[in-house]
This record gives C-alpha cells, structure tokens and sequence, in this order.
C-alpha cells in the first residue's frame, strides 16, 4: 500500500527535490498540498500529480488519504504545524529545524509520541552515500578511535534571503539553514552527543543574523570537531576530514547535496579513493523514512535527532552571545 503525501508549503526545496521524490518512490503517492497562494498551490499540484490543492492546513489534515504530512514552511511553523499533523494522526517528515526553541522541539516530539505516529526529519546529508560508508568505517574500527574531526560546508557567497533574513521566523541565519546539517551529520558519524559548545559569529555577540557561525564541539566520548556551515566562502572546499589513531578519512566536495568528489580512506596498510555522488541523497531520505512508517520503525533522522538538534543551536547562539563555553542540554 503506498503512502499519502500531503505537502504543507509548497515551493524551493518541495518542488526541487521532494515532490519529485515522492513521484519515484513505490511506496509513495502525493495526494495533497497546502499552500497561501492558491494559485500557486493549483499549479505545484498540477505539476507534481496531486489531486487536491487548498490553503487550509487544517482541511488537509481532515482528508483520509492523506498518511503523512511534508513540512516545508518557514521555521517558525514547523512546531505547531507538527503537533497539528500529530493530533490528526498523521506521520510527519519535517524540514530543520523542527523549531526555534527547545521547549517546542519537546512539543513537537511529545505530541508525536502520544499519538503513535512517526516524526522524521529531513536531515538528508546523512544520506549523502560518502557518509554512510564513511559511518560503516568509524564504527568498523579501521581508522581507529576518532579523536578529532574537522568540516565545513557553504554553497558560496549566497546569502540568506527572504523569510530567512527575518529572526522571528528563521531563528538564526546561517545555522539554521546550513551548519544543522554539519552538526547532525557529526551526531551520525561518530555515533555519540555533544556535551560543549563553543562559537563565534561573524555579528559578534549581538542578536542578529549571521552568515558566517565557527563552531567548536566536544562530545560525550572525547571527540573535538570543527564545524564551520556558513554562506560566507568563495568557491568553498565542502570538506571533511576525520581524524582516528590508526588513519583517516577525507574528502572535499561531499557536504553538500549538489556536489559530488572522492572520499579517501588513509592508514599505515595505504590508502584508497572512492568517489561519490550526492544528487540522490533526498531521494533516499524520503525512502528510508517511507520504509519506516510502513514498517513500524523509528525513521533515521528521527524527532529525537531533530530535538537534539535544537538543543545543540540554542547552546550555540548562547554562547556566541555570551562569549563563553555553554553545556548542551540533553
């Protein structure tokens, strides 16, 4: 049985890269989409194949064919429109972050949770395939334990724009729309939470929007990493380099969805290069988490991935603001 997609704000990265998703995934079907324009709305669900178009959420969240909700909205939605879905007994795949606050990310994931529906997130970097290899090697052993890591990831000299320039909806600037990823892709690999945080943005320690957030993390079992998502580089490297007590892995042009370069495996037996490709990474993402309402699992990135996240951001803008290192909430 294929699962009904209904979308909630239609547009960028909806009609990019998910839609389309949905329309090549077995188990999926795309029934229905909200938007605030409805003439916008007609035409996204024209183009895509669904049968219904409305600007009322709520309407949407009524109709019986709709079994799982994708949330692309601004930031500032995403909560309330998660516990709505949730309440309506319906699964949610959300867009980062799940919330500007921790105490609504917790909403969110509780309301999810008393329903016994399934909340995902679409943290997709961790479907870049480079990095499912590159967690099957950390936790294989043969770089040894990792004891520090070093990753950056920007998609250029594009700043924030629209919505996004706006802090009561967005939250943060250039966290929020890019550094999420690097810090969840770091949860992924290494398999262990941060404990500390410390950061410095480009805006000092005012309470505006920043475009270029330096990060430092230590996590819960000694690793330190450097994580620096930003939209401030020119002809950014998008790299990683992982560092373990028997070798290392690295690569340049893996942190973004729209890149594609060679991971490289080094120790004291040699090296070896294999290259990689990450257009596909939304459509695993959107599979994996279809998969795992059908059956009955938790989704990888799950809520809790997403609350985690939240936890993790709202250390960071603390300690760029207080200049000091801030413990993370768990």
């Amino acid at each position: 049985m294929a699962l009904g997609w209904g979308i909630v704000g239609p547009g960028g990265i909806a009609d990019r890269e998910m839609a389309p998703a949905i329309a090549a995934d077995s188990n999926s079907e795309l029934v229905a989409v909200v938007a605030r324009d409805p003439e916008k709305g007609r035409a996204f669900a024209e183009k895509h194949g669904a049968g219904w178009s409305g600007t009322n959420y709520d309407e949407m969240l009524q109709r019986s064919d709709v079994d799982v909700v994708l949330i692309t909205t601004p930031n500032g939605l995403h909560a309330d429109q998660v516990v709505a879905a949730a309440r309506a007994g319906k699964h949610v795949l959300c867009d980062k972050p799940l919330a500007l606050t921790a105490a609504d990310a917790e909403r969110a994931v509780e309301a999810c949770n008393d329903a016994g529906v399934k909340l995902g997130m679409d943290f997709q970097t961790r479907y870049h395939a480079c990095f499912q290899e590159a967690r099957r090697i950390i936790q294989s052993g043969e770089i040894g334990d990792v004891s520090h890591v070093q990753v950056d990831a920007s998609p250029g000299t594009r700043r924030p724009a629209g919505w996004r320039t706006n802090l009561e909806v967005a939250g943060l600037g250039s966290v929020n729309n890019i550094a999420v990823h690097m810090y969840d892709l770091l949860r992924f690999l290494l398999d262990q939470e941060v404990t500390e945080a410390s950061a410095m943005f480009d805006v000092g320690r005012e309470h505006a929007m920043e475009v270029l957030p330096m990060v430092l993390l230590r996590f819960d079992r000694g690793t330190l990493a450097y994580a620096n998502g930003n939209q401030s580089s020119f002809r950014p490297l998008n790299e990683i380099v992982v560092y373990g007590a028997k070798g290392r892995l690295d690569g340049q042009g893996l942190t973004r969805p729209e890149c594609e370069g060679d991971l490289r495996v080094v120790t004291e037996d040699g090296e070896r290069s294999t290259h990689f490709s990450n257009g596909d990474c939304y459509q695993r993402t959107l599979v994996a988490f279809a998969e795992a309402v059908l059956n009955g699992r938790d989704p990888s990135p799950s809520g809790k991935d997403g609350l985690r996240s939240v936890q993790l951001t709202d250390a960071i803008a603390r300690s760029a603001r207080e200049g000091r290192v801030v413990e993370v909430r768990s």
